[in-house]
């Protein structure tokens, strides 16, 4: 007695569309939904190719009810004689053996006979995955001699499950491609030696990249108060924050929002300049007075002997902006080489 038909709104009920849906990973979806599909799609043998979108050959292959020697097999000898597979493919329809040809034509096909046919497998069914035009997998089901014929409602519950798989391939596919960008930006900010915090007000994460976690270490600035230094109201906000005790070190932070996201604030750190004369001692006063105080700062670090690139480590700048500054002080102070710089600053 054939067993009661595959109600296609069952084939995937809404909890478990959500939880494809919602995957963390294309395998993490296939696993999910291979686990329920044999028993809720009538088949002994259920497989999800998940294709890759540049060649449109399967990326990903996934197959319960049958070894990894049908699944090789299959892709080097089956797959281009498979008249199911082909047929749904070309036309982004689901296609079944029973529905193809005769059962007796079925069975003579080279395909059936080499593979198929020792394997147990008497009909197949494949839906294909059609999201914007495009096929981006497909799945397919195989019965034994022993289960019944397709039928339009086993056809019915295999494209329900079909649709639910191609969202779900996009969805998890689009959010594992997000996911990748946003941990390279994360990475990329790091390595810059700008001390930068993105602030995302929607959803209260705050990155802090090294060189900004290094300034505030260094400070000894609370979680507060950086908090209170990074506020922006407006769309553009500059404030300051001044380091405990007459020398401790201040920063000003300019922050301002995304023109695109006003709820994500992007924050850049700096070091104000000190009073040159004051402050970076060694350097003759007069000689100070004719420099910028960044200049200043940067002709007093070459006074203690820093080496370009240590200057730009210690101020927080691309050792490019050092170079830039330093080649100004070279002109003001008519000089050309570091040796007569370091002695031209000496009082």
């Amino acid at each position: 007695m054939r067993p009661e038909a595959p109600d296609p709104s069952q084939a995937l009920p809404p909890a478990l569309a959500a939880d494809l849906v919602a995957a963390r990973s294309v395998e993490e979806m296939v696993d999910r939904f291979l686990s329920e599909a044999i028993d809720r799609l009538g088949a002994f043998a259920v497989g999800v190719y998940v294709h890759d979108q540049a060649t449109g050959q399967p990326a990903f292959t996934e197959v319960r009810g049958l070894g990894s020697y049908y699944v090789r097999s299959y892709e080097r000898h089956g797959r281009e004689q498979d008249p199911v597979v082909q047929v749904a493919m070309s036309s982004h329809a689901l296609c079944d053996s029973d529905a193809l040809m005769p059962e007796e034509q079925w069975r003579r096909l080279p395909v059936v006979r080499e593979i198929f046919g020792p394997h147990a497998m008497a009909r197949v069914l494949c839906a294909p995955f059609v999201v914007g035009g495009r096929v981006v997998g497909t799945l397919n089901l195989a019965r034994h001699d022993e289960q019944p014929r397709f039928d339009d409602a086993d056809r019915s519950a295999a494209r329900t499950a079909a649709a639910v798989l191609g969202t779900a391939v996009v969805a998890v596919s689009e959010r594992t491609s997000l996911a990748r960008e946003r941990d390279q930006l994360i990475a990329a900010l790091d390595r810059c030696r700008t001390p930068v915090v993105v602030t995302d007000l929607r959803t209260a994460a705050r990155h802090v990249n090294a060189p900004a976690a290094e300034l505030v270490a260094r400070t000894g600035m609370t979680g507060r108060e950086l908090s209170l230094l990074l506020e922006c109201d407006e769309v553009r906000a500059v404030r300051s924050w001044d380091g405990p005790g007459e020398s401790g070190t201040g920063i000003v932070a300019t922050s301002q929002r995304l023109p695109g996201d006003a709820e994500v604030v992007v924050s850049v750190l700096d070091v104000p300049a000190r009073d040159a004369g004051a402050v970076e001692r060694g350097i003759d006063p007069e000689l100070a007075g004719a420099l910028t105080p960044r200049e200043a700062e940067i002709a007093a670090c070459a006074l203690r002997g820093r080496s370009d690139r240590e200057i730009a480590a210690e101020l927080f700048l691309s050792t490019h902006t050092v170079k830039h500054h330093m080649k100004a002080v070279y002109a003001k102070l008519g000089v050309h080489s570091r040796a007569q710089l370091l002695a031209r600053l000496r009082p």
